[in-house]
Order: structure tokens, then C-alpha cells, then sequence
């Protein structure tokens, strides 16, 4: 476990200084035991203008898909990273 929080200390740091904006891709899907999920990933051009990303979140979606409980778990991932400014 300190090592995921070493590394997503990292790239907090990272997304902070990022100068433009991030965009984000996420995907939903559901597992054959019914689970629910939702992965956040953020793109960005750095600073060498090379394609930049990061896998941020891995959520577990308890309710149903709607555009609200999608919209609140998206957010509570980037404001796990701090970055919810950076859309």
C-alpha cells in the first residue's frame, strides 16, 4: 500500500503543475458477478509536447447508471487527485 500512495503522491504532483488543461476518458462496465465500475483516465500534453496519461481511478459504481451517479463518481476521483480545477 505505500507504494500506491508513493506513486499516487507522484502524480498528483505531476497534474498539479500541468499547465494546460486535462482532458479525461472514462469507461463503465459491469463484471459477470453484477458489479459495477468506472476507470478515469487523464491525458495531457507536457511541457516536450508529448502524450501524456494516467490511469486515476478504479470505482466501484454501487448504484444505478445515471447520468448524476456517474457525474458524482467522476468527480469524487478527480477530487482524490485535487484536480477537479484542471477540466
Amino acid at each position: 500500500m505505500k507504494l500506491y500512495e508513493e506513486d499516487k503522491q507522484k502524480i498528483k504532483n505531476i497534474l498539479k503543475n500541468v499547465s494546460a488543461k486535462i482532458s479525461f476518458t472514462t469507461d463503465c462496465w459491469t463484471s459477470p458477478s453484477s458489479k459495477s465500475f468506472m476507470s478515469i483516465t487523464a491525458h495531457f500534453i507536457d511541457d516536450d509536447w508529448k502524450l501524456q496519461h494516467f490511469l486515476l481511478d478504479f470505482i466501484e459504481i454501487n448504484e444505478s447508471h445515471t447520468g448524476q451517479n456517474l457525474k458524482n463518481a467522476f468527480l469524487s476521483g478527480l477530487e482524490n487527485f485535487g484536480i477537479e480545477d484542471k477540466v
